[in-house]
């Protein structure tokens, strides 16, 4: 069974809702053993897909807000501070889950689009779209700390036009056969570029981000939507005016998917990221009835794809919790297609 199959129906035939679980900040300071275990794990126990995102440098200057100070470092692995450290290259990475996976989506969440060139940028996304076999999600945002962009020469009050352009840049390499671009940042005419992605017209693109340019970027350019903040109303009103700007252009509104990020279960002490905290509902929902009843709120709301997050303090609690999440919640929302290996 495909992994579009796997996901389009639920619990007493409904419509299903997919998971993810995320493997980034802070699991990636695991290391990459550790990584590929939880891939194949969350593939094992009938996970849509698994979440990566990036960091290309994170700033060390005291006193910014974007300051990850290296705190209880020990045995050489960064600790977190507001923000976790170890960032592996997301392609690269990608690429070694990919391969120790048969069905398992991978969706990154968020390219940080700025930071390469769209045509490496376009060639390398196809490319792993056609080893993968279609099983590609992009999420792409405009990034967010300055200080990463000052490190990497790229003007960040320009991040949401460049964003703009490379998107589209991209799109136009994935879907034409001569292709040709022209604008402010990228300039190119008749050219052929190869491979063109499995997933037709091209491999998903979700937006990330909360803010006006975001939600604009959503309307024009988006196959979904992944914002990381905001409760089933507000998200509900929110992706009801996306839609509705949607049509007015001419788009299709059932075309675009909202995806979103929810934290579950208890919140113990000596946690390993409490920067995650943002995802995590006021009252813990640490019962399966009670997340039951959370993720059928934002159901109701419109969000077809959560990424689960939790509290863990070591990698067995990590993978505990996905177990737990897989047995007691996941049969009320979705229909499980695990793999044995």
């Amino acid at each position: 069974m495909s992994a579009k199959q796997q996901s389009s129906t639920g619990a007493a035939g409904k419509p299903a809702m997919t998971f993810d679980v995320s493997l980034s900040s802070p699991f990636f300071r695991e290391g990459v053993k550790a990584v590929g275990q939880a891939a194949m794990l969350a593939e094992e126990l009938g996970f849509y897909a698994v979440q990566i995102g990036e960091h290309m440098a994170v700033p060390l200057r005291e006193g910014d807000a974007s300051t990850a100070p290296v705190e209880g470092a020990g045995k050489g692995k960064p600790t977190s501070g507001p923000l976790p450290l170890a960032w592996y290259d997301p392609g690269i990475m990608a690429a070694h889950l990919l391969t120790k996976t048969k069905r398992l989506r991978l969706i990154f969440n968020a390219l940080i689009v700025p930071f390469r060139p769209p045509m490496p940028a376009a060639k390398a996304l196809a490319t792993l779209d056609v080893v993968s076999g279609g099983r590609l999600i992009a999420g792409m945002g405009s990034g967010w700390m300055e200080g990463e962009f000052d490190a990497l020469g790229v003007p960040f009050h320009e991040r949401g036009a460049i964003t703009d352009e490379y998107i589209r840049t991209m799109k136009v390499l994935w879907t034409q056969d001569r292709a040709s671009f022209s604008g402010k940042y990228v300039n190119f005419h008749d050219i052929a570029f190869y491979p063109k992605c499995v997933q037709k017209p091209h491999i998903p693109v979700w937006i990330c981000g909360t803010g006006p340019r975001a939600l604009r970027r959503v309307v024009e350019m988006g196959d979904g939507w992944s914002p990381n903040d905001g409760t089933p109303q507000q998200l509900k009103e929110q992706m009801a005016w996306i839609k509705e700007q949607a049509q007015a252009k001419g788009r299709d509104p059932s075309k675009i998917s909202l995806a979103f990020s929810l934290g579950l279960g208890a919140i113990p002490e000596g946690v390993v990221y409490q920067g995650g905290r943002k995802y995590f509902p006021a009252e813990p929902a640490d019962t399966p009835e009670k997340a039951i009843d959370l993720i059928g709120r934002y159901k109701d709301a419109g969000v077809g794809h959560l990424s689960i997050r939790s509290y863990w303090t070591t990698p067995k609690e990590f993978m505990n919790n996905m177990e737990w999440f897989a047995a007691k919640v996941m049969p009320a929302f979705a229909k499980r297609e695990p793999i044995k290996r």
